[in-house]
Order: C-alpha cells, then structure tokens, then sequence
C-alpha cells in the first residue's frame, strides 16, 4: 500500500494510476490514519471466533453503484487493507445512469471518477474474489464460505436484499460468501441496551465525530468500521446474526430474537 504523502487527502476511488507521483502528491491511500487502535482501547477487548471482519455498505437503490469493505483484524482492531469499487449498471440506460450518478456523486464531486472507473458488477465480484484469496479469507474449492472471517453491515439490507437482486439483474448466481453476515444493529441493541435505527444514530451515541460524506459508500463503510471497533474496544462479542438458506436463498434466518426491524 502506497505510503501517506504529507497533506496528502484520502483517495476514495480506483484508478488505473494510483501508483503515480502526481496522483499520490495529492491522494494518500492509508486508511490507518482514520481507523488506527490506540493501546487504551484494547483493555477490554474479549476474544472472538473469527479472525477478520469485513465492513461493507453498498451504495445505489436501483442497481449497486458502490461496492467497498475494509478488512478489520478482530484480534487487535486494526485495519488490514480495503477493497473498493465503482460499479457499472446492467440494464439502466445510458440517460439513466448520467441522471443518476450526477444527482447522487455529482455532488460529492466524485461523478467524473464514477464515470471513468466503473466497472460491471460481474467483474466486481471477479476482483473481490482475488483479493479475498490474496488475504486468504476465501478459498472456492472449500466450498467458497469465508474462513474465519464475516461481512458486517449496518442493517440487512445490503446482503439479505441487494446482493441477491443484483445478482439476479447480472444473471449470476449469488455466491456463497454473501449467505451470513453480522447486523450491526442488532448487535448494537443486544451489547448496549439501545436502539439505533442507523449508523448516524451510532455515531451521535458513542460521540464519534462523522468522517468525510454521508452516502459515499468508502466514507460511510470507514465510519461503520470506527463504530465497530469501539465496540470491540468496550467488550462486545460478535456474532452471526442472519444467515441465508443455501437450498432456497430467499430464506433468510434471523438469530437474534431481540432485533431491529
């Protein structure tokens, strides 16, 4: 990973020149910065049963526009590498797909970049499944469940809904690493005793200042991350909270009784 230039802003997007002086005059890729554990926070830390946490908060309504996890070590809290990716509409039209990015990123000013670096879901998956492999969290031939690692998210929808719908639109199978996940929100009622509809809420609760933009998949999926580790940092044990049936995946159990719906 390219090392933090001084003054150097976050990159939040993929570029075929990410290595290039020019680009990292002005850029720096250190998520550390943001996500990085002090020594204090680890007091309480308690043991999990898995060894990696993948955050992940997909952006687009109609199809997935937005696609970035960043890998948490559930041991220390530390943040290991991230993996994010603009994604290509399948079916939208031309006119829908400017009309829609330039009302959702035109505004965030990231609408050129979608443009220039958005790439079909299937090709998403692709790439994912590599890095997945390179940190050793996937592994097809052994039956292409994560190993020792979970996907959090805040709230279902990302998993239980989008995911599957996504697939079907690019006329996939929806693969076997999406089959559980770890709802943040339910985790959050259950260790805390309170409510949070969202991650703004989570936020506001634990005193957590917001990094960067609402709504910007990267942004929001770091911010997820920060609230998961202080819950880490307060003792929380995490578990599996949903889990999808591999024979009819439109089934999806949920394991907590007391959950947000």
């Amino acid at each position: 990973m390219p090392r933090r230039p001084a003054g150097g802003s976050p990159c939040v997007f993929i570029t075929p020149r990410m290595d290039d002086a020019l680009h990292l005059a002005k850029f720096n890729h250190d998520f550390m910065v943001d996500l990085k554990a002090s020594t204090r926070s680890l007091n309480k830390l308690r043991p999990q049963n898995l060894d990696y946490l993948l955050v992940l908060d997909l952006e687009g309504r109609v199809e997935i526009l937005e696609f970035p996890v960043l890998m948490i070590d559930a041991k220390n809290m530390d943040f290991i590498d991230s993996f994010h990716r603009f994604v290509r509409p399948a079916v939208m039209s031309e006119q829908r797909i400017n009309e829609y990015i330039e009302g959702k990123y035109g505004k965030l000013g990231v609408d050129r970049v979608w443009h220039d670096t958005a790439i079909p879901f299937k090709d998403v998956l692709h790439e994912f499944e590599l890095w997945m492999k390179k940190h050793h969290l996937w592994v097809k031939e052994q039956g292409g469940l994560l190993n020792r690692a979970a996907f959090v998210t805040c709230g279902n929808w990302d998993l239980k809904t989008k995911i599957p719908e996504q697939c079907k639109v690019s006329k996939i199978k929806t693969p076997s690493y999406f089959m559980e996940w770890i709802n943040l929100k339910d985790i959050y009622l259950n260790f805390y005793k309170r409510r949070a509809t969202g991650m703004m809420t989570m936020l506001r609760e634990l005193e957590i200042p917001l990094l960067g933009s609402h709504h910007l998949g990267i942004d929001d999926t770091k911010n997820i991350a920060r609230v998961l580790q202080r819950m880490l940092a307060d003792g929380v044990i995490l578990q599996i909270t949903a889990k999808r049936s591999s024979s009819v995946p439109g089934d999806v159990k949920f394991l907590f009784t007391n959950r947000i719906r």
